[in-house]
């Protein structure tokens, strides 16, 4: 896999989001749990099982019962260097059901595996691997449950690296994030 990255700068917003959520939901374990027990963003990533479980949460609580957008992120430790997001937009609002996001699609949904680059303990870069809305890629996202509470899930994907022409495969991706 080739290294490249983009600068903090050109990945600002995307960062900016997930960080924020995160923050939102921070608590001393990191792994909070719901009114079930159960709070997590796990998946494979080429094969090899990753748990995303540190500060895992959705996007703030909507306030009407349509739910114009899903977010949702975990970072993979508390130092925060490694995380996945899940983020999509829908006018109609989002139901139990699956969705599929492709370069050919008009739905606004991504899946984002990404990386600081970190430099005498500062962040220099960010890699992002991106499926979804990067050409040549793909994210499927399927809500299981939708609820006051928060949205639960499953995903998988072929995410392209931004910038680049390197890809990693995402499966048996599962989540429960409550909302912030």
């Amino acid at each position: 896999m080739k290294n490249k990255t983009i600068g903090f700068h050109n990945a600002g917003l995307i960062l900016l989001t997930l960080t924020a959520l995160s923050f939102a939901s921070c608590s001393k374990n990191g792994g909070e749990v719901d009114d079930n027990g159960e709070k997590y963003l796990t998946c494979k990533i080429n094969g090899e099982y990753r748990e995303f479980n540190y500060f895992v949460n959705a996007n703030d609580k909507p306030a009407t019962d349509t739910v114009h957008f899903v977010v949702i992120s975990g970072w993979e430790k508390q130092d925060m260097i490694t995380g996945f997001g899940i983020d999509m937009h829908i006018a109609e609002g989002a139901k139990e059901t699956t969705y599929v996001g492709n370069d050919a699609s008009d739905l606004l949904l991504s899946g984002k595996y990404y990386i600081q680059n970190m430099k005498d303990g500062k962040i220099v870069g960010t890699t992002i691997y991106n499926g979804g809305s990067a050409t040549g890629s793909n994210f499927t996202l399927t809500i299981t449950s939708l609820t006051k509470w928060g949205v639960k899930g499953t995903f998988s994907g072929k995410l392209r690296l931004l910038g680049g022409e390197d890809y990693v495969t995402v499966t048996d991706g599962k989540f429960s994030a409550p909302y912030n």
